[in-house]
């Protein structure tokens, strides 16, 4: 199996990296530099790096699609940078404007079967049935307001309703949008995935990255995973009573 990953240096990007090369998974990652990938995965056999100075969004659709040929799946587990410079500054869209250019790719490159595509999303975004629960009115102008403020916050919730659309469109993608709830650090711990959003922003519950991570592998790796979450936005909760 190939896989492509954005965000490979990331909390929840290189924890899914690893376990990708863990399990046999011949993995390639795009990165502005190679020094920040975890150190388990250097020199890995496995593992190809490219490395983009620019940034990925700043290739062409056709040469991102030579390092996407060939792939199975691709996991997009990018974030803005929480400085002022990566909050207001370019690229201000970069987590849609990424899962555009791997669906122009893979519009592209027309595979056989269609591309897993996992990302990460967030809670603050809805299902687009309409299945999560209401949110209530303060909590619904906390979100307007964040998004007027925060460019992040327009680009994380805008990546699912691009995606809900994208896929009825696009043969060559099929994808699984991950919401995690108020993410921490740390080890692995037992965690749980729901069909729908189980808390909103103002009773968040906590989702360690290194889970986020792992359940992306599982998306990629297992196809009974895949198969139940497939063109779904679950959400991943750590279980914080069996941690405990």
């Amino acid at each position: 199996m190939k896989a492509l990953v954005l965000g490979a240096t990331g909390g929840c990007g290189a924890p899914c990296l690893l376990r990708l090369l863990e399990r046999g998974v011949e993995v390639t990652v795009i990165v502005r530099s190679a020094d920040r990938l975890p150190a388990a995965a250097k020199g890995h056999t496995k593992l190809k790096v490219v490395v983009a100075p620019e940034g990925h969004l700043a290739l062409r659709v056709d040469e991102f699609a030579a390092h996407l040929r060939g792939a199975d799946a691709v996991v997009s587990s990018l974030g803005h940078n929480l400085t002022f410079k990566g909050v207001y500054f370019p690229p201000r869209m970069l987590c849609v404007d990424s899962v555009r250019l791997i669906c122009d790719a893979a519009r592209q490159l027309a595979p056989s079967t269609p591309l897993r595509l996992v990302v990460v999303s967030t809670e603050g975004v809805d299902r687009p049935d309409g299945a999560d629960p209401k949110r209530g009115l303060l909590e619904r102008l906390l979100l307007s307001v964040l998004w007027l403020l925060l460019p992040p916050v327009g680009d994380n919730e805008a990546v699912l309703p691009y995606l809900h659309t994208e896929a009825s469109a696009n043969p060559h993608v099929d994808f699984v949008a991950v919401r995690p709830s108020d993410m921490v650090d740390g080890d692995e711990r037992p965690y749980s995935v729901f069909a729908t959003l189980q808390n909103g922003i103002f009773n968040a519950g906590q989702s360690t990255r290194a889970n986020v991570g792992a359940f992306m592998a599982d998306l990629v790796t297992k196809t009974e995973v895949w198969t139940k979450w497939r063109n779904d936005c679950p959400q991943l909760l750590d279980d914080t009573k069996k941690a405990a």
